[in-house]
């Protein structure tokens, strides 16, 4: 993103939101397009350098903790150089605003519901399998885009 400052340019934070649900792949695109200067902020990393805890093992004090920095990071990264790859499930519209507000490139990192359940029965505690479901279930497709389609 450019704002401009009387004849020069400033070259801002240039912010994607790769967001879709549970167990579709979010993280695994991110670290493939991810350049070696880029910052990835992904919720489950952060709760896991919190914690200490594995990646995929969520305590309810360590996500309120990255939920709230995560916010904080998002109105930091804004006014900074460079490239910031966020990864959020954002189910809802007013999860994806403050992004869409950011001037983010936005990614639907999307898989069918039985196809990430598949995958968290084989690869995550069991408690991902409502993780799955709860977002399934509050879903708001307001950007009129293409469902079960990997984008």
């Amino acid at each position: 993103m450019e704002k401009t400052h009387g004849k020069h340019y400033i070259i801002m934070a240039r912010i994607t939101l790769l967001w879709g649900p549970p167990c579709a792949g979010k993280t695994t695109a991110a670290r493939k397009m991810k350049a070696p200067t880029d910052i990835l902020l992904e919720r489950d990393t952060m709760h896991s350098a919190l914690t200490g805890l594995d990646t995929h093992n969520h305590t309810d004090n360590g996500m309120a903790l990255v939920n709230a920095g995560y916010k904080a990071m998002l109105e930091t990264a804004k006014d900074l150089k460079g490239q910031f790859i966020f990864v959020s499930g954002a189910a809802t519209q007013e999860q994806r605003q403050p992004f869409i507000d950011a001037g983010a490139e936005m990614r639907l990192i999307y898989a069918d519901r039985q196809t990430c359940l598949t995958r968290a029965r084989a690869e995550r505690p069991t408690q991902w399998q409502s993780y799955i479901n709860n977002w399934f279930d509050r879903y708001e497709n307001d950007q009129n885009l293409p469902t079960g389609v990997l984008i």
